[in-house]
């Protein structure tokens, strides 16, 4: 296992947070979110790099479309998110709505940093999560 995955899950079990370890180099950390607002748990995986002192978050399965639902104003809706949030990419790959953050890190700071970005992106998923169910609803 790399350094910064064995760091972060370290910080993970201090914290008493339950995750996995996946990669063929064990360096992906995985772990569930759930949403406040919401009755959705959103999946949280970090890929460690080693030699790049960096990791890079992706947020998944927080909200799912239908291919019926993908239309140009959900794309403007996408961007408008974009400019709103700094730290989150937010973007559609396949039927999944994407958040994706990348951080420098060492192994001192990359529990607290790791932490700190999946509460601030839970915040940003569950802000997406209700904005495209309202839009939804507006048809």
């Amino acid at each position: 296992m790399g350094v910064l995955a064995e760091a972060l899950s370290l910080k993970l079990k201090e914290k008493d947070i339950n995750h996995t370890i996946k990669g063929d180099n064990n360096e992906a950390v995985i772990l569930l979110q759930r949403l406040e607002k919401t009755n959705v748990t959103m999946t949280v995986l970090f890929l460690t790099d080693d030699k790049n002192h960096s990791v890079s978050m992706r947020y998944y399965n927080y909200y799912k479309l239908e291919y019926r639902d993908i239309t140009d104003e959900l794309y403007r809706k996408l961007n408008d998110f974009n400019r709103m949030f700094n730290w989150g990419k937010i973007t559609l790959e396949d039927n999944d709505i994407v958040i994706a953050m990348d951080a420098l890190v060492t192994p001192i700071n990359i529990g607290d940093i790791c932490l700190e970005l999946t509460y601030y992106g839970a915040q940003i998923a569950d802000r997406v999560h209700s904005e495209l169910e309202s839009m939804k609803y507006q048809i």
